[in-house]
C-alpha cells in the first residue's frame, strides 16, 4: 500500500500544474454554489455564467495565487528530482566504479562489521556469492584478526597498506595486497577494503630468492675466480675462488678498487678490458699477468663481461681462471715441438702428417717445395694424382696392422719415390701416419746403370765369343773366295760371284770388328777419340737396321775434325741411344715408308758463346716430335714417351749422364708432330790426334 501510495503522490507531483488546473476550476464552481446557496445570490448556473465583477476579482486572485503556488511548488519539485537523480546516477557510477575496479573491494558496516557490499573480484577471490557474503562479520570471515584488533576501528589508523591473508569460503589462505580507509555509504560509516591477490607475485619473489641463492652459490663456488665491479672501479663481490686466487679475503676486498686487489701489467692502461667494456666494446678473452698479496705473478685468461641491472649499467664482472701451470705445459709443449719441427725441418726428406681420413695436416718445408703448399688437400691427390683414394692403399695398411709399411712407386712426372708410413694416434684419439716420402730416382737409375751396364758387359762377352767364332769361318770364305778369283778370269761369271764372296766377307767382318770394339772393356780410361770414328761405328751396327725400315740416312761431316777426350764405347752409346729413338719415332709416323722418313745427321766444329771450341753432332729426324711440355722431362729417370713395355725410360739419362762425366751438354728441340733435333757438344782436343 505504501509504495502504492507513494506511487500516486509521484504522479501528483509530476503533474502539479495541471492539478492547480483543476483545483481553479473547482473553486470556480464552489464559490458560485456559495453565492447562490448561502447567500441566496440567485441562480446556481447564472453565478457559474455571469458572476458579477466583485466574484470575478475574487476568482482571479485566488486563480493567479493558486497557479503561482503550483508552478513555484512543480520547480522545487523539479529540481527535487534532478538532485535524486543525479544522486541515483551517481551512485550506479560508484557502483559500477566499484564493480569494474580491478582490485577486489569490500565495504564494511563501522559499527556492525558487517559486510554490506563486495564486487565480482572479491566474490570470486572469496569464491562465494553476494548473498552468500553480505552480513557476515569480516573479521570472522575474511582475515585472521581478532575483534579489537582492527587497525582502523580499534587501533585509531586513518588507512592501512599492508600485507595480509584473506581466507576464502573454503578457509583456503591467499595472500594480498590489502588497502583500508573510512567511507561514508548510505549515510553510515563504512570501511572501504581493496585488495589485491599476490600469489603470483609471492611466488616470483620466493622464485627470484631461489635464483638469487643458486646464482650467489654459483657465483660463489665457482672454479674460476670472479668479482664484480662497479663503473667506479670499486670491488662490490668476489667469490671464495678469487679470494685463494689473489690471497685477500672477502671484507679486505670488497670496497677497494680493483687496481689495489690483483693488480695486473693492464692496470692503469689505455687497452684496459675494464675500461673498454664500461666504453661499450665487444671484447674476447685476455691473457694477463696479475700480482697476488704475497708477491707472486699468476698467468690467468679473463674474461670481462657487462653487469646490467634494473635501471642499465651497474658495471662489470670479471673472471679470472688460473693458466699458469697449463702456460708451462704449453711452453714445454711448444719446446718440444719445435724441436721436433726442428728435426723434420731440416730431414733431407719431405715428411707430412695424414689424417685416416687423407689429410695432409703437417708439410715440412722440402715437402712444401713438392706440393707447392697445397693445402688443404688429400694425399692422394698431391703423391699420386689421383681423384679418389689409390685401390691399394698403404697408409690403411699402417693402421689395419699398426705397424709401419713401406712401398715404392714411379709418378707421371718420371720420378719414384719411396713412402713410408707410421702410424700413430693423437691427443684427441684419430688416427694418423707420419709419411716420409723420399726420391729414390737417382738411386734406381743407378742400380739399373748398374743392371744395364752388367747386361752390357755380359753381352760384350757374347758378342767377343760370337765374334770370334764368326771369324774363323768368315776367314775361310774370303779365303776361298779369294782362291777363286785368283783361278778364274775377270770376265768369268764365277770370278764375279768370287768378288761378291769376298765383299760381303768383307762387311760380315766389319761388323764383327764394331761388335768387338763396341763390347771391349779393358780400356775404360779417357782418351783422345774421333767422333767421325765413333759415329761410323754406331751407324756401322745400326744401318742395317735402318735400311731394313726404309729410313733415308744423311750424313754431313766436316773435314779435319778435332777429337775428343772420351771413353769410345760410352760415346758409342750415346750415339746409339739417340738413333735408336730417332729410329722409333720414324717408324710411329711412318709405319711403312715416306719422303719425310729420313735422318739427318751433322757433325762440325762450333765456337761456343764461351769462345769454346766443341765437336757437335746433331741428330734430327722427322718423326712424332715431343710435346713441349714433357722436353724437359724426357731425361729424367724412367720417363718414357714410348708405351709401357717399349722403353726403360733410362736411355736418355744415361746418355746425359755419359755427356755431363764428359764435360759435355746435351739439347732437345722439337715441334710435335713435326721434328725432333738432339745436339750433342764435346770439348774439342785443339791440335791434338786420336790415340
Amino acid at each position: 500500500m505504501k509504495v502504492k501510495r507513494e506511487n500516486a503522490l509521484e504522479r501528483i507531483y509530476s503533474h502539479l500544474v495541471l492539478v492547480g488546473a483543476v483545483f481553479v476550476i473547482l473553486y470556480w464552481f464552489i464559490e458560485a454554489a456559495v453565492h447562490s446557496w448561502f447567500f441566496d445570490g440567485g441562480s446556481f448556473l447564472l453565478h457559474v455564467t455571469h458572476p458579477d465583477k466583485h466574484e470575478i476579482w475574487m476568482r482571479l486572485i485566488v486563480v493567479a495565487l493558486l497557479i503561482i503556488f503550483s508552478l513555484y511548488g512543480q520547480n522545487i519539485i523539479n529540481r527535487l528530482r534532478r538532485t535524486e537523480a543525479a544522486l541515483i546516477e551517481r551512485e550506479k557510477d560508484s557502483l559500477r566504479i566499484l564493480e569494474n575496479n580491478p582490485a577486489a573491494i569490500v565495504l564494511v558496516d563501522c559499527e556492525s562489521r558487517q559486510i554490506t557490499y563486495a564486487n565480482n573480484n572479491a566474490l570470486n577471490l572469496i569464491e562465494t556469492t553476494v548473498t552468500g557474503l553480505q552480513g557476515k562479520v569480516c573479521h570472522n570471515y575474511l582475515c585472521r584478526t581478532q575483534k579489537g584488533q582492527c587497525p582502523i576501528l580499534d587501533l585509531g589508523q586513518r588507512m592501512d597498506l599492508s600485507e595480509r591473508e584473506l581466507l576464502t569460503k573454503e578457509k583456503t589462505v591467499i595472500p594480498i595486497l590489502k588497502s583500508v580507509t573510512k567511507i561514508q555509504y548510505q549515510d553510515k560509516p563504512h570501511l572501504l577494503e581493496a585488495f589485491f591477490d599476490i600469489s603470483e607475485q609471492k611466488k616470483m619473489q620466493q622464485a627470484l630468492r631461489q635464483a638469487h641463492a643458486e646464482l650467489d652459490q654459483i657465483f660463489q663456488t665457482a672454479t674460476v675466480g670472479m668479482r664484480l665491479i662497479d663503473s667506479d672501479f670499486n670491488i662490490l663481490k668476489i667469490n671464495q675462488t678469487f679470494a685463494e686466487l689473489s690471497g685477500v679475503a672477502p671484507e679486505d676486498a670488497v670496497g677497494k678498487k680493483c687496481f689495489e686487489i690483483f693488480a695486473g701489467s693492464m692496470c692503469h692502461q689505455e687497452d684496459c678490458p675494464l675500461q673498454k667494456v664500461l666504453d661499450g666494446q665487444q671484447l674476447s678473452d685476455y691473457e694477463v699477468s696479475k700480482i697476488r698479496s704475497d708477491g707472486s705473478v699468476l698467468i690467468c685468461n679473463l674474461t670481462v663481461t657487462r653487469f646490467e641491472g634494473v635501471d642499465g649499467m651497474i658495471g662489470v664482472v670479471e673472471a679470472f681462471k688460473d693458466i699458469t701451470e697449463l702456460k708451462k705445459i704449453q711452453h714445454a709443449l711448444q719446446s718440444e715441438h719445435d724441436r721436433l719441427h726442428g728435426i723434420l725441418f731440416h730431414q733431407f726428406e719431405s715428411v707430412g702428417i695424414i689424417s685416416d681420413q687423407y689429410h695432409l695436416e703437417y708439410q715440412n718445408e722440402l715437402l712444401k717445395q713438392q706440393t707447392n703448399g697445397r693445402t688443404p688437400c688429400h694425399c692422394y691427390e698431391v703423391f699420386r694424382d689421383r681423384v679418389a683414394p689409390c685401390d691399394e692403399c698403404f697408409m690403411q695398411k699402417a693402421f689395419a696392422s699398426a705397424k709401419i709399411q713401406r712401398f715404392e712407386f714411379d709418378s707421371i712426372s718420371g720420378h719414384s719415390f719411396q713412402h713410408t708410413y707410421t702410424p700413430f694416434v693423437d691427443n684427441k684419439g684419430q688416427n694418423k701416419v707420419v709419411v716420409s716420402r723420399r726420391d729414390i730416382s737417382e738411386r734406381k737409375a743407378s742400380l739399373a746403370m748398374a743392371i744395364s751396364s752388367e747386361r752390357l758387359a755380359a753381352l760384350g762377352e757374347l758378342a767377343a765369343g760370337v765374334a770370334h767364332e764368326i771369324n774363323n769361318p768368315i776367314n775361310g770364305i774370303i779365303n776361298y773366295g779369294q782362291m777363286l778369283v785368283n783361278k778364274t778370269k775377270h770376265e768369268d761369271p764365277l770370278n764375279t760371284i768370287a768378288s761378291r764372296i769376298i765383299k760381303e766377307g768383307d762387311r760380315i767382318a766389319a761388323i764383327v770388328a764394331s761388335l768387338l770394339s763396341f763390347s771391349r772393356r779393358e780400356n775404360e780410361k779417357n782418351s783422345l777419340v774421333s767422333i767421325r770414328e765413333l759415329l761410323q761405328e754406331s751407324l756401322t751396327l745400326t744401318g742395317a737396321q735402318l735400311k731394313k725400315d726404309g729410313i733415308a740416312l744423311s750424313v754431313n761431316m766436316a773435314e779435319n775434325l778435332f777429337p775428343v777426350a772420351a771413353i769410345g764405347q760410352e760415346i758409342e752409346q750415346v750415339f746409339l741411344n739417340i738413333i735408336n729413338n730417332s729410329r722409333y719415332a720414324l717408324n710411329e709416323k711412318y709405319p711403312q715408308s715416306g719422303d719425310r722418313k729420313k735422318l739427318d745427321i751433322n757433325v762440325s766444329i762450333v765456337s761456343t758463346s764461351n769462345d769454346d771450341i766443341v765437336v757437335r753432332t746433331c741428330f734430327k729426324d722427322y718423326g712424332t716430335g715431343i710435346p713441349a711440355d714433357l722436353i724437359e722431362k724426357v731425361v729424367d729417370p724412367f720417363f718414357s714417351t714410348k708405351p709401357k713395355g717399349k722403353g726403360t725410360g733410362l736411355g736418355l739419362t744415361i746418355s746425359r749422364r755419359i755427356i755431363e762425366n764428359h764435360s759435355g751438354t746435351i739439347d732437345i728441340d722439337s715441334i710435335a708432330g713435326e721434328y725432333t733435333e738432339v745436339t750433342v757438344d764435346f770439348p774439342a782436343q785443339c791440335g791434338k790426334e786420336p790415340s
